[in-house]
């Protein structure tokens, strides 16, 4: 940033507003992402080894990326002491 050149308000809230959409714009695309590792992870059984590379790999990102969204939707689901499958959590 330069400071010698200051920005006007107008500037800085057309800024803001840009900035606003894109976060919002990203936070969509994540939330759509989760939903599919959701489906991807019930489809393939669980979270077997290798399950959250074969997910980055049908998904086209990282494995961290799928790594992180797995420990965000944690609280919604829970794995089988039986089989080690993938399940809903009970809401109550």
């Amino acid at each position: 940033m330069n400071w010698d050149n200051p920005q006007t308000w107008d500037d800085i809230c057309r800024r803001h507003a840009a900035r606003s959409r894109w976060n919002s714009w990203r936070r969509l695309l994540a939330e759509e992402r989760r939903q599919r590792v959701l489906e991807l992870a019930l489809e393939l059984g669980g979270l077997q080894r290798g399950a959250q590379s074969r997910i980055a790999e049908a998904l086209g990102v990282h494995r961290s990326t799928i790594s992180k969204d797995i420990k965000k939707l944690m609280p919604l689901a829970e794995v089988c002491p039986g089989c080690g499958r993938l399940v809903p959590r009970d809401p109550w």
